[in-house]
């Protein structure tokens, strides 16, 4: 009887197991790295019409003339000498936080990523533009500093 109970018991544990990971939705593989590094060297190009169409192709619902006039910023700082990952981490499973340098003429520019999972895709809901030359990272984003 004893041994009909823990069977029984067992049984239905990986049941209801099987049915919490049939419930989350599979989120599939995606190189964040090589998106946002895709994006940034059109930046650095000053390539805003496939900046902005490769960005808009990963956000949901954001036209890609409002990414251009956002990357407009760009055509101000000169010739784009190079572009460096700087940071890169993921936070679990769902969040991704990138950030590439861009060595213009005249500054520094720092393209920030997040991505995040949203109904199993990832998204990038935002980027975010910044010049700076005293830091190595613009002081707004304290997270970043050791």
């Amino acid at each position: 009887m004893r041994r009909q109970i823990i069977v029984v018991a067992a049984a239905l544990s990986l049941a209801l197991s099987a049915a919490r990971a049939d419930a989350q939705p599979a989120v599939p593989a995606f190189d964040a790295v090589a998106a946002s590094a895709a994006i940034t060297n059109d930046l650095a190009r000053r390539d805003l019409d496939s900046a902005a169409d490769a960005a808009s192709k990963l956000m949901e619902a954001t036209p890609v003339d409002k990414l251009k006039g956002r990357f407009n910023l760009v055509l101000s700082l000169g010739q784009g000498q190079y572009a460096d990952l700087i940071y890169a981490r993921d936070y679990g499973k769902t969040e991704k936080d990138i950030i590439f340098k861009i060595d213009f003429d005249k500054s520094f520019l720092f393209v920030r990523y997040l991505f995040h999972v949203d109904h199993g895709a990832w998204r990038l809901i935002q980027i975010h533009l910044q010049t700076e030359d005293a830091e190595p990272f613009p002081k707004e984003w304290v997270h970043i500093y050791p």
